[in-house]
């Protein structure tokens, strides 16, 4: 409709996650130099009156500029974000706030996808984005609101015994999460579901194309995130690592049964399991970015960031291979076993850390 080419589509959806790759750290930078209040309402102010930039010009240099702007933006909510939900959290419940914040910012993208596609139907492009612009800049006051009203900031020191390794744990764990979950599986599904079912399925006498059955495995998703606070309350209960390394294998499980599945029913249901698994990966690893304070939140982000840049590249170079369509989640699978190893791991490390021999 705006007479962009696809490949221009391509950057727009990229560029605000690539941009992130240095403006996390920017964020968190900033955080520590200016109030966290004064940066998240510029923030939300900004990010909502971009909604009328996207409305109104259909320059693809405008458009660029737009969402590298947007991509700023998101790095400052976000991080602001989690360190709000990390003062205001008790140490034993952190891992049920994450999953609050997880699920309510679920609701949020589940909410904004369907009002956007039924808008755009009734009133058309321009006037949908004109009043998500103005429904966005009437909510700017509650994020400063938020903050003002919380209790102080909450410093995090790690412990020194642990900090190295599982610091690098969280990093890989994070770069999986992103990679499979939102970029590899995300992008690719829907070439994976056509060339295994290229007419589509057909239920009760109703058929579903590939397009339909591949947006409802997304939106699978997104629903499987409203259950976030309940793997939060596991996460409080069990640890960390020890249900991010349940829920990574049990992942992989999931995406090497949906390689071996012969049935349509075998491969939604599994791909369904999957994603309920990265639910849980992605309130797991919050939990412990935040633990870590504001340095390991943006470190986490950013490496969740470049495995959602990466993860696609992978996916489609797969399937530009010629390899089998199984491949795709043959190493989905395989990246979350590993990822599963490495919590795994980082929990005899924190248990046995090691001890440094005496130099004479």
């Amino acid at each position: 409709e705006l007479g962009l080419q696809p490949y221009q589509v391509g950057i727009l959806l990229s560029a605000n996650r690539i941009v992130r790759l240095l403006s996390n750290h920017l964020a968190e930078r900033a955080c520590r130099t200016w109030a966290p209040a004064v940066l998240l309402a510029i923030s939300l102010g900004v990010g909502a009156s971009l909604n009328l930039v996207y409305g109104l010009f259909a320059a693809f240099p405008i458009l660029l500029g737009a969402r590298v702007l947007w991509g700023i933006c998101w790095s400052f909510i976000r991080q602001i974000g989690m360190m709000t939900v990390v003062d205001h959290a008790l140490e034993s419940h952190l891992g049920r706030y994450m999953g609050y914040y997880s699920g309510i910012s679920r609701m949020g993208s589940i909410s904004g996808n369907l009002l956007g596609a039924v808008g755009h139907d009734l009133i058309g492009f321009t006037a949908t984005l004109i009043i998500f612009a103005i429904a966005s800049l009437l909510m700017v006051p509650l994020g400063p609101i938020a903050r003002r009203h919380g209790p102080a900031p909450r410093h995090v020191t790690a412990d020194p015994d642990v900090s190295v390794r599982p610091s690098r744990a969280l990093l890989w764990c994070g770069f999986v999460s992103g990679a499979v979950g939102q970029g590899l599986l995300a992008s690719t599904l829907g070439a994976v579901i056509a060339t295994r079912q290229p007419d589509g399925i057909e239920a009760y006498g109703i058929t579903i194309g590939v397009a339909t059955l591949t947006g409802l495995l997304l939106a699978s998703r997104w629903l499987t995130d409203l259950s976030a606070p309940l793997f939060g309350i596991s996460v409080d209960r069990w640890g960390p690592q020890r249900m991010g390394t349940i829920y990574f294998i049990s992942g992989g499980l999931a995406l090497m049964l949906a390689a071996g599945s012969t049935s349509v029913t075998g491969l939604v249901g599994n791909v369904v399991l999957f994603y309920a698994c990265a639910a849980g990966v992605g309130v797991v690893l919050h939990s412990m970015a935040g633990a870590g304070g504001g340095t390991a939140i943006a470190r986490y982000v950013t490496a969740s960031d470049l495995g959602s840049a990466v993860g696609p590249n992978i996916g489609w170079l797969v399937l530009q291979a010629g390899i089998v369509v199984q491949g795709v989640f043959l190493i989905g699978a395989g990246l979350y076993v590993l990822a599963g190893v490495t919590a795994a791991i980082a929990i005899v490390h924190r248990i046995h850390p090691p001890v440094e021999r005496e130099m004479t």
